[in-house]
């Protein structure tokens, strides 16, 4: 009997998406990692520092119509947190600027940087990064709506605080790619470069597209039930009538049943007594199918000498997939069974 019971099938109706967070550039614990953007931590002493980053339409277009609430910088503390190292050896990887006022501006842009930073960026949220924390977190302070095309956002010291070496995940493109800048005011003046970097950044935003509740049931699946000659056993085959995911439960003889499962492959079953398979189907963007029952009863053999008809079994034999004769029927085993009148017989039998 196929023991695949630990997948739990959720009936559930079909939304359309309306999530509420987005995550962007997201590289996983072995992305790529800066010093330098979201914000350079080393110059948070200075008024004017400055990081700008373009993110593009592709990767912002779930939010189309939307309002920011939320905008998150995420450190690597959590790759060292995850790794169990919380020492002060990665002190780096936290926010380690103190008392730093900054300020997150946004501004749509066409193209890239063209050698030099944007003007004209619209403020909309400032913070002070904890020291400790593993997020820079600015809460908007009226939302912003994202109208689509590529978005600009700015990080910049306006309240100068205490330096400090502060790195945050994101995701490294190829080198003729310039995606964010930044700049600060050094003791020999401005100083400006490019990177292609952009750290990982996660949106909150409100609106989107509304659920909608589907009205149509799915095909409800049928079975197809068999017995093989000779063979104590008891098949059971579910198949779909419209592309669709089935699941499926078993009651044993015992009375007990067996967690819903996704159906995968055809139900053998080789122990005696009474079963009950229950099924139904869930298609993309329609209400699961009506819940359809078979029951069997797998029946005792009586050994080498039953009779099959008028046939007289001679002998039986068991093979795994690669062909290899066995002693027993283990796992996938096809079984051939020879009769006293020359003619054979063959059947798959799942252990």
């Amino acid at each position: 009997m196929k023991k695949l019971f630990t997948l739990i099938a959720v009936a559930a109706m079909a939304f359309a998406a309306q999530a509420n967070t987005l995550v962007v550039c997201d590289a996983g614990y072995d992305g790529y990692q800066s010093a330098v953007a979201p914000i350079y931590g080393l110059w948070a002493d200075t008024e004017g520092t400055m990081a700008q980053m373009i993110y593009t339409a592709d990767m912002l277009q779930d939010m189309v119509g939307c309002e920011i609430t939320e905008v998150k910088f995420t450190t690597t503390a959590y790759w060292y947190e995850n790794f169990g190292d919380i020492s002060d050896a990665s002190y780096t990887s936290y926010i380690n600027f103190d008392n730093a006022t900054i300020q997150l501006s946004f501004l749509s842009v066409e193209g890239g940087f063209e050698g030099m930073a944007f003007n004209g960026a619209t403020p909309v949220a400032t913070t002070v990064p904890v020291r400790g924390e593993d997020n820079m977190t600015f809460v908007l302070d009226e939302p912003f709506v994202y109208e689509g095309g590529d978005l600009m956002i700015e990080c910049k010291v306006i309240e100068p605080g205490s330096y400090g070496t502060t790195y945050f995940f994101g995701a490294g493109f190829d080198e003729d790619v310039q995606c964010s800048y930044y700049g600060y005011e050094s003791y020999s003046g401005w100083v400006s470069n490019f990177m292609s970097f952009l750290p990982m950044v996660t949106f909150e935003y409100e609106g989107g597209q509304a659920p909608v509740e589907p009205t149509e049931k799915t095909g409800a699946p049928v079975f197809h039930g068999y017995t093989e000659d000779g063979i104590h056993a008891y098949f059971v085959e579910i198949l779909e009538t419209e592309p669709s995911v089935i699941y499926y439960r078993v009651q044993y003889p015992d009375g007990s049943w067996t967690e819903w499962a996704e159906y995968e492959e055809i139900l053998s079953f080789v122990g005696d007594g009474k079963y009950r398979v229950e099924a139904y189907a869930v298609a993309d963007g329609k209400l699961p199918s009506e819940q359809i029952a078979y029951e069997f009863v797998v029946s005792p053999r009586t050994g080498l000498s039953e009779l099959d008809g008028d046939k007289t079994i001679a002998n039986v034999r068991y093979f795994n997939a690669a062909g290899q004769e066995m002693s027993e029927i283990n796992g996938l085993t096809i079984v051939v069974t020879s009769y006293t009148d020359g003619t054979t017989s063959t059947a798959k039998v799942i252990k």
